[in-house]
């Protein structure tokens, strides 16, 4: 067949790569012309335009690695060649500390080198279709591209395929990102890691992630809500700074003789949690992937691994039909509803549950508490106290890693319910011991510290930064 893929990111060249192995005609058109650095050490300053979270923190998550081991493990290869460290998780699983701008630098070299691929700097005007099923692509210059598959890579705005897209649902992510990146000083090493591939300090209405990656660089990042001006002045960089310097954690991480900044501070907003569906209209050929049919919160660094699922997925299905059009719109679209679907609502629902909690602090309201087992029963755990509880209990954190790094379908966490119950109707809450017992932790990871520390609360973080001694 000949294929366009419209879209030069993780899930247009994962798609390639799977594609012309199968014997296809690709070409990926991309827009974006700033050409790949010679090495990957120049990757780190590749200016990717039409990729907004190019070079923000990103999360290799163990479902990443599954996916890249099964359908393109020659990708898996190249990361180990240039020194990417492997991470050894519990139950066999395994990811990496891998930038995005490094992953992608890697891939595109990759498919520079495929027999079968060209990479066509251009940007798509039109899908052409005749009989309700597409023929190729118009590009702004005038070129037609013909095609017997068009994929829409092209990222959360769908732009070939958008007039075909429904939307479902489309709502506000609540959230916004402010990070710095460092890099580790000679002959020092990272800080302690408590979630396998991130590390994670939690506050009563902001988070703290630090993103170990490859060559010794490491991004801290604050999470905070939108509509919180007081957490907003960590734009600054004196101010971030001295945030840094208030959580254990980021102190222990940024400490002067352990590592130096290497970038501004970045923030990153107006994010929306978004899911789509092809309209019944839409011409057979034309499949959308990735972000083009569902964007979520990058909060626990999902979109990579299902972005390469969703390209995978798209692959084993024309190569159980190459002639057959139909039968890949309806696999993709069952996986689509299922699957992708229940991680879409997952964290969604998480996103809203997160800024509801976060908001009764920054108003200074109590918390709604957390309903007893007497009374709720185990069906009414808060998803978010399922979540805390990984730090109190080690059966319930092998439960949650499994499911932060998408191994287990969302559903399976329902299994620890019962014992979360049991752990709020001891008078446990989150960042507190069990009463009367030691609480263990998760089980150590390499490198890392057992459970999760805590982040000063806010209105203690929000008076340092107000005080002399602060930054301001």
């Amino acid at each position: 067949m000949q294929v366009v893929i419209a879209g030069g990111g993780v899930a247009g060249l994962t798609a390639a790569l799977a594609l012309a192995r199968q014997g296809h005609r690709v070409q990926v058109v991309d827009r974006d012309d700033s050409p790949r650095p010679a090495d990957v050490t120049a990757a780190a300053e590749w200016s990717r335009r039409g990729v907004a979270q190019f070079q923000q923190p990103h999360a290799f998550l163990a479902r990443l690695f599954q996916e890249l081991d099964h359908g393109l493990p020659d990708v898996l290869d190249g990361l180990r060649a240039i020194g990417v460290p492997q991470v050894e998780l519990i139950d066999g699983l395994q990811a990496m500390w891998c930038r995005r701008s490094t992953l992608e630098w890697v891939m595109r070299g990759m498919a520079e080198a495929e027999p079968g691929v060209t990479v066509v700097y251009a940007a798509v005007a039109d899908v052409r279709v005749e009989h309700g099923a597409v023929t190729g692509v118009g590009l702004a210059d005038g070129r037609v591209l013909p095609a017997d598959l068009v994929v829409d890579a092209t990222g959360r705005r769908g732009r070939v395929s958008r007039r075909w897209l429904r939307e479902t649902v489309d709502e506000p992510a609540d959230e916004v990102y402010t990070s710095r990146r460092y890099r580790t000083l000679p002959s020092t090493s990272f800080g302690p890691v408590n979630r396998g591939v991130i590390s994670v300090a939690e506050g009563d209405g902001y988070s703290v992630l630090v993103f170990p990656h490859d060559a010794g660089v490491f991004t801290v990042c604050f999470t905070r809500l939108p509509d919180d001006p007081e957490l907003a002045v960590l734009r600054e960089t004196p101010v971030f700074e001295a945030a840094t310097r208030q959580v254990p954690l980021t102190a222990d991480w940024t400490d002067a003789q352990r590592a130096e900044p290497v970038s501004d501070v970045v923030v990153m907003g107006g994010l929306r949690n978004s899911f789509r569906v092809l309209h019944e209209s839409a011409p057979l050929g034309l499949q959308p992937l990735a972000d083009a049919v569902c964007t979520t919160n990058p909060h626990f660094g999902r979109g990579s691994s299902l972005a390469v699922a969703h390209a995978l997925r798209l692959a084993d299905a024309v190569a159980a039909a190459p002639e057959d059009a139909r039968s890949w719109r309806g696999q993709l679209d069952a996986w689509e509803r299922g699957e992708l679907r229940a991680w879409f609502d997952d964290a969604r629902c998480t996103d809203q549950a997160r800024a509801a909690m976060w908001r009764t602090v920054r108003d200074g309201r109590l918390p709604t508490g957390v309903p007893p087992t007497a009374r709720g029963g185990p069906a009414e755990v808060p998803h978010l106290m399922v979540l805390a509880a990984a730090g109190a209990d080690r059966t319930v954190a092998r439960a949650v890693l499994r499911h932060m790094h998408l191994v287990d379908p969302p559903a399976a966490l329902e299994s620890v319910h019962p014992r979360v119950a049991d752990l709020l109707a001891q008078g446990w809450l989150p960042g507190r011991p069990v009463p009367g017992a030691a609480s263990p932790g998760p089980e150590r990871t390499p490198g890392g510290a057992p459970g999760a520390p805590a982040a000063p609360p806010r209105h203690e973080l929000v008076e340092e930064l107000r005080s002399p001694t602060g930054s301001r």
